[in-house]
């Protein structure tokens, strides 16, 4: 389950970073100086997380499914750019931004308490 759940958050976290390079192109260059501290996760958010990150598994494997392995480089940016749009609607749906699930993903890879914390929910 563990190894699932890795593999799951790695390919979320680069589509979720897909869009990260304008959102730090944006920052002034004291935000960027700043070293980045995240937020103590919360339960409800650690119920939005799991939710969130289901749908969004959901929509990676139906993306992956329906590649033939001979689309084009424009094809192949118009399903990426069409799969992250579906995932951060299914993220906000969940009551989380994007950011913030990225955050609470890279929380749930580097920190065990996170990791057990949406392991315990994913196990329900």
């Amino acid at each position: 389950m563990k190894t699932l759940i890795s593999k799951a958050l790695t390919s979320v976290a680069a589509v979720a970073m897909m869009g990260a390079p304008a959102a730090l192109a944006q920052a002034t260059p004291a935000q960027q100086a700043a070293p980045q501290q995240a937020a103590p996760v919360t339960d409800t958010e650690v119920t939005q997380f799991v939710a969130a990150n289901a749908k969004v598994g959901t929509i990676a494997a139906d993306i992956n499914s329906g590649l033939s392995g001979e689309e084009t480089e424009a094809e192949l940016a118009e399903l990426q750019q069409s799969a992250q749009t579906k995932m951060i609607a299914a993220i906000e749906e969940e009551g989380l931004t994007a950011g913030r699930y990225t955050e609470i993903m890279q929380l749930a890879q580097t920190d065990p308490e996170v990791n057990a914390r949406v392991v315990s929910e994913m196990d329900g």
